[in-house]
This record gives C-alpha cells, sequence and structure tokens, in this order.
C-alpha cells in the first residue's frame, strides 16, 4: 500500500522545520556576536548583572564571559583568557554541539558539563 499524500507532505514538513531552526539559530548567534563586538560589556549598561554575583559576592562560572567574549572578537585574547577561560573552552565545544547535538544530551556529558563548571565556579573563587 502506498503512503497517502498527507502522510509524504507531513513528512516534507517535519525535515524543513530543523533546518529552519538550524537557520533561525544561526541567525540569532550572528545577532548576538554582532551585539557584543559592536558594544563593549564594560561600559554598555544594557548587559545585565549577573544575579548570582549580585547576591554573594562571588563569581559564577560565566562572570566575565560576555566581556571575554567582546575582548576576543576584537582580537584580544591574553585579555579575554583573563576575564573567563571558560569562554575558550565553550567556544571549543559549540562546533560540536552545532555539528552533533545528540552526543552533547547523553548523560556523560551533562555530568561533565557540570563538573566542569562547578569546578571553575569553585576554583576562580579561591584567595589566590
Amino acid at each position: 500500500m502506498a503512503p497517502s499524500w498527507s502522510s509524504v507532505h507531513s513528512a516534507g514538513r517535519e525535515a524543513r522545520r530543523p533546518a529552519a531552526l538550524y537557520v533561525l539559530l544561526a541567525a540569532l548567534a550572528a545577532a548576538v556576536t554582532a551585539v557584543v563586538y559592536a558594544f563593549d560589556p564594560a561600559t554598555a549598561r544594557f548587559y545585565p548583572p549577573c544575579v548570582f554575583h549580585a547576591l554573594t559576592g562571588l563569581q559564577c562560572p560565566g562572570c566575565g564571559g560576555t566581556r571575554a567574549l567582546h575582548q576576543l572578537l576584537h582580537g584580544n585574547i591574553a585579555a579575554a583568557f583573563r576575564l573567563n577561560p571558560m569562554v575558550f573552552a565553550f567556544l571549543a565545544v559549540a562546533p560540536l554541539a552545532a555539528i552533533r547535538p545528540a552526543l552533547l544530551l547523553r548523560p556523560w556529558a551533562a555530568w561533565l558539563a557540570v563538573a566542569a563548571l562547578l569546578g571553575w565556579g569553585v576554583l576562580r573563587n579561591l584567595p589566590w
């Protein structure tokens, strides 16, 4: 028995949905990158403050990430690394997430990410 037109038509629509989602996410990432490039987070006041830092006075694993990305986009690698080295780890994993997103949904990947973020959050607040 041949498939009906509606099942073939809906299957085509389902195949286009992920492609459209990737295009939307790429456009959003490009827009965010353009804003971070154009407006220095150290001086622009429209970036949201870190709630964790405001409440505790400690730096969360992401504190300084936007400023680091701004510096990196302007070619200041050393300044970016001083602000938040975790940005480099994130940028190393981002292409993998784009190419093989299912790999990052595995439990070991989630536990590794949690351990890395918690470890970095503790290390960056030690008094050395």
